[in-house]
């Protein structure tokens, strides 16, 4: 486990850093790292709001979009480290009215690996999405009841882009008997000492957002300007709405590959750790062709993770902009998150290059 960061490896991913902000890759960039509960790498720089001029520092919000899957799963391992859950469980056993239309036979784990069968958003729950104000949960609730599978759960792998955070969030109020956010703040990002990360931003912290924009190429603009919303902001959409700091990001992965600790106490089970960061799904994903292998809630092997990964390498990416992992073998966290929204083949390269520096830093 690295005790003390590369100065030469630190100016590497220094220089790189804004060798790509000057060739406006993106307006605005952070990147951390954190080993034993330390951040260890803190670099940030750019425009945070090309409007006003604001600069980027080390406290700047950043919308981490899927980023924020881990950190809502989290409380599911929790519960489940506490004996109140299983991945084996039918979701029925907490939820019983999800059972409707064929979906009686989807467990727990099913949801976590994007194997539930219920990829597409249901239309009432994209009108929830897109309306400017709150969620009106108990319709997103009642939307996931009546959808009908697209595919028998279990059968096959396809990436659950907003569904699996509705999916985890109730299934926490089910078994906790608390509010999704309550839970989430009381539990994870307290301990934690997540400071700046939030499912619904607080309005006193909207001044610190970095504005997204989408980059020549991107395909999805409206994306970005969804992002830059206050209103989505204040949403508790745990799928995609997710905002926070590489800093904070970097924590949580480097409190995992550490082992669990914080402050000398044990937050999480190294053994449920290791269970949930190790395969339970692989396939080719319905719809892409591609092969996807899944922790439960967590990325593995991810090309965005860096050529430099190993096989105990955990994350996930955010939509165009940003990534973030832990690292067994390093004990290390580590988080990239820009402004920039870019296409898949820029994002993962661009990613992949720091996550390789941020490793090299490291291991050095």
């Amino acid at each position: 486990m690295p005790t003390q960061v590369s100065r030469r490896g630190l100016a590497t991913l220094d220089s790189r850093l804004w060798h790509q902000l000057a060739l406006r890759v993106h307006p605005a960039c952070a990147i951390a790292a954190s080993v034993n509960g330390e951040t260890v790498i803190d670099l940030s720089g750019g425009t945070a709001d090309p409007a006003t001029g604001t600069k980027a520092s080390a406290d700047t919000l950043y919308a981490v979009w899927s980023c924020g899957k881990p950190l809502a799963a989290s409380c599911l391992w929790l519960l489940k480290d506490r004996g109140a859950l299983d991945w084996s469980d039918r979701v029925t056993g907490h939820w019983p009215k999800y059972g409707a239309n064929g979906k009686g036979d989807t467990t727990i784990e099913h949801v976590l690996t994007h194997q539930a069968g219920l990829p597409t958003r249901p239309s009432i729950i994209t009108r929830e999405v897109t309306a400017a104000g709150p969620l009106d949960w108990a319709a997103v609730v009642a939307a996931l009841e009546q959808a009908e599978p697209e595919f028998t759960p279990g059968s096959a792998i396809e990436y659950h882009s907003m569904n699996f955070g509705y999916l985890v969030a109730e299934l926490v109020q089910r078994v906790s008997g608390q509010p999704f956010r309550e839970f989430f703040q009381e539990e994870v990002t307290g301990p934690l000492g997540l400071t700046d990360t939030y499912f619904g931003l607080p309005e006193e912290h909207e001044r610190r957002f970095a504005r997204l924009q989408a980059m020549p190429g991107f395909d999805s603009p409206e994306t970005a300007a969804l992002g830059n919303l206050r209103w989505f902001h204040e949403q508790v959409a745990p799928g995609g709405s997710g905002i926070s700091t590489a800093r904070d990001l970097a924590k949580f992965y480097g409190v995992l590959a550490g082992g669990g600790v914080v402050n000398g106490k044990q937050w999480l089970r190294e053994s449920v750790i290791n269970d949930v960061t190790s395969l339970h799904a692989e396939g080719v994903e319905r719809g892409t062709d591609e092969v996807r292998r899944w922790g439960l809630g967590v990325q593995l092997a991810s090309a965005k993770f860096g050529s430099q990964a190993g096989p105990r390498v955990f994350g996930h990416g955010g939509v165009g902009t940003s990534i973030s992992w832990g690292d067994h073998d390093l004990g290390a966290g580590a988080a990239i998150v820009t402004t920039g929204m870019q296409p898949d083949d820029v994002n993962d390269e661009r990613l992949a290059t720091l996550s390789d520096l941020v490793r090299a830093a490291l291991s050095g």
